[in-house]
């Protein structure tokens, strides 16, 4: 009897062997078919811009068409519309799956990928891959991303997306926080090198709260902390840690509260959450200089800048709060008192109609002698264009928030930064 048991539980677990077998086979099967590239199909590129997100390349599967020549592939004989409005294509070459550009197309070559570059502009919004959501003021990635590539060698235009991507959010990795919080993180190809390097957070401001920390690298340009200049200013390469809440940083008991008069205890619900995945971060990459840990962030972010350092003023190195959003009036001496002992750079616009100058960094760097100001007119791109005034955190990530060092020489935000330590 015990063994016929015994040879009915071996087939029992032997057909569920081979029934979870076969499922796991489908599941991948599904995930294999879902993620390869579609025939005579489109791939969009992400930029990060000083304005957010654009959509500045396309690449084409073009399904091996073998009749191009050099001279099928200007730009001209492109035809690009999104969301029914047409684009301008500046160049066209053949590429990889990625889109890196390859050798000129040789005679009788059979074409498989296509890229071309397209102008961006910082008000077209069938450019720009995020939608404001004016009810909550989030930026969202948007439904679709209908487009259409037309040309007289294909016999009808490319109207199928096949998948996004950005390049210079893949250098950043999601990171484990064990709490409400996201975050993500970039580390130095030469983190492994034996020596120490130091650690730049950012924090967001209010449009990029949620759980997609692609949103917090793209609303503002915050890529920019893990490429040139601002990387060639720490020479043994530094590590970038973005957090993200998921509603406002300015979120006592809900969003925004902070500003109300009732609420004396001016702290965000998520100052020690926030704390616990930074600690968590160094405690987890031991080459990390912990004497040499830099706090930032605008807006909402410059508002938990200040909050944090008035909460553990002796665990950052220095700080560098942009159109900072804690009101200088929810500082009492003894705040003030704990700001003049770190190394602080504010950055904001003289025309910031959302956190106004005046009740703000104006109000607040008085009282602290040893703060750097970096306090501009108004807010111009590299381009030129000018946008709202709220938006200086454009000039650090540009790297233009410069000052004199005691030398009488120009230094940068950033230069400075690299110098502090605890």
């Amino acid at each position: 009897m015990g063994t016929t048991s015994g040879i009915v539980i071996m087939a029992v677990m032997a057909l569920l062997f081979v029934l979870i077998t076969k499922w796991k086979r489908k599941m991948i099967k599904e995930t294999l078919e879902q993620f390869k590239e579609k025939a005579n199909s489109y791939t969009l590129v992400i930029q990060g811009c000083d304005w957010g997100p654009a959509i500045s390349k396309i690449i084409l599967n073009t399904d091996a068409i073998d009749d191009f020549t050099n001279e099928d592939l200007k730009p001209e004989l492109f035809t690009v519309t999104a969301e029914g409005k047409k684009r301008t294509v500046t160049d066209c070459y053949l590429c990889d799956i990625d889109g890196n550009r390859k050798e000129e197309l040789p005679s009788g070559t059979v074409l498989d990928h296509l890229a071309l570059e397209l102008k961006i502009h910082p008000l077209a919004k069938e450019e720009n891959p995020f939608n404001w959501n004016e009810e909550n003021e989030k930026n969202e990635w948007k439904m679709s991303f209908p487009h259409s590539i037309s040309h007289a060698k294909l016999s009808n235009p490319i109207t199928t997306f096949n998948d996004m991507f950005c390049p210079q959010t893949t250098v950043f990795s999601e990171v484990k926080t064990f709490n409400r919080l996201t975050a993500c993180a970039y580390t130095p190809s030469s983190y492994d090198d034996g020596k120490k390097h130091p650690l730049i957070i950012w924090l967001h401001g209010a449009g990029e709260g949620g759980h997609d920390t692609e949103i917090v690298l793209l609303g503002n340009k915050v890529t920019a902390l893990a490429e040139n200049p601002i990387q060639s200013y720490f020479p043994e390469g530094a590590y970038v840690l973005c957090v993200q809440t998921p509603t406002v940083w300015m979120d006592h008991e809900t969003p925004y509260d902070i500003e109300s008069d009732s609420v004396t205890d001016k702290s965000s619900q998520y100052t020690e959450e926030c704390m616990h995945v930074i600690k968590e971060f160094v405690k987890k990459n031991k080459a990390i200089d912990t004497s040499r840990i830099y706090l930032g962030g605008c807006s909402n972010g410059g508002y938990m800048t200040i909050n944090l350092l008035l909460h553990y003023p002796d665990f950052f190195a220095a700080a560098y709060p942009i159109c900072e959003a804690y009101n200088d009036r929810w500082l009492t001496q003894n705040d003030i008192d704990a700001l003049k002992k770190v190394p602080l750079w504010f950055v904001a616009a003289e025309n910031d109609d959302t956190v106004k100058p005046s009740e703000h960094i104006i109000a607040t760097t008085k009282k602290l002698p040893q703060a750097k100001v970096s306090l501009f007119k108004d807010v111009h791109g590299e381009d030129g264009t000018e946008y709202f005034g709220h938006w200086s955190w454009i000039y650090a990530l540009n790297d233009k928030c410069f000052t004199k060092s005691a030398d009488g020489k120009e230094q940068s935000l950033w230069s400075w930064l690299a110098e502090q330590t605890l």
